[in-house]
């Protein structure tokens, strides 16, 4: 999977996120506005891009935080033909990034968050983990890049900041911050996505280098360690690790920290050390939970 497929799963992820509150929509859209293309005439502003998600984004918003409708048109073609993109006109007020606004985004973390997922999917990109640890938001001016770095900050996530061309980036490299702000943001599936890339590379990369086995042998050994990764984050998302017996916990918690390990380095670390044959039993113990709970929900989707 490639830089731009990621993104753009992320952020269609983020675009259909729901905004519990006025102010929260008031300080995404504000991030969208701003960041977008957009121009003032005696009608109002009018806010174009040639992402219909995102102009459904920022309809869905200014309704949620003014109860206003904005008016909703795809551009004039261009000579090919094509529809260039949409274009959202409104009269509401872009507000301000400047203090005291500033202030109430430091302090409040809901609007603050808001404000962070729309500049993203106004301007950010994230590569597939596959390839690399890297999340980036390149912004036009740099008092907009202070201002979001400090927002980051504030999530205790290092986000560092750098000149390219014409642009200001702010960006993460680290990928547990980048997991974190995914959450924070709202993206709790594109989280699973990452965290299952990142672990298939990290065992694929692991047995391979530990192991003197086959192609084929190694493509099972990482993909029973992802299905017993799967299971366990499912568990932990549903029921909470902490009501499991102490025994399958344990291994679970060993799993989630050693996703290289082999099923007999996972006895060994066990405590007391138990057999391979063991640890299979208590992993297909954590196996039909994980069944369990995907039956339930199932059938309460009807």
């Amino acid at each position: 999977m490639d830089r731009d497929t990621f993104s753009r799963l992320v952020k269609d992820e983020l675009a259909r996120v729901t905004v519990k509150g006025r102010s929260p929509a008031f300080w995404e859209a504000a991030a969208l506005r701003k960041l977008l293309s957009s121009k003032h005439s005696g009608s109002g502003e009018s806010v174009i891009s040639a992402d219909p998600y995102l102009i459904r984004r920022l309809y869905y918003l200014i309704k949620q935080s003014s109860g206003l409708t904005p008016s909703f048109r795809p551009k004039p073609k261009g000579k090919d033909g094509r529809i260039q993109g949409s274009k959202l006109v409104t009269s509401t007020v872009v507000p301000s990034t400047e203090k005291p606004a500033v202030g109430l985004l430091s302090r409040n973390a809901t609007c603050r968050r808001a404000f962070i997922r729309g500049s993203f999917l106004a301007r950010g990109s994230i590569s597939s983990p596959s390839r690399s640890h890297h999340l980036e938001i390149a912004l036009p001016a740099r008092k907009d890049a202070l201002l979001l770095q400090s927002l980051l900050r504030k999530e205790n996530l290092k986000a560092g900041l750098v000149q390219r061309r014409s642009s200001w980036v702010v960006y993460l490299k680290d990928s547990d911050e980048i997991c974190e702000l995914l959450k924070l943001m709202g993206a709790t599936s594109a989280v699973f996505e990452y965290e299952n890339i990142r672990a298939r590379k990290s065992l694929r990369n692991s047995v391979q280098r530990i192991v003197n086995m086959d192609d084929a042998n190694v493509s099972r050994a990482v993909e029973a360690g992802l299905r017993q990764i799967e299971d366990i984050r499912l568990i932990d998302e549903e029921r909470g690790l902490s009501r499991l017996p102490p025994a399958l916990k344990e291994l679970a918690r060993l799993r989630l920290e050693n996703p290289e390990a082999s099923m007999e380095d996972l006895g060994l670390m066990m405590s007391p050390p138990i057999s391979k044959s063991a640890v299979n039993h208590r992993f297909r113990r954590l196996a039909q939970i994980a069944s369990d709970i995907r039956a339930n929900k199932q059938k309460a989707r009807g």
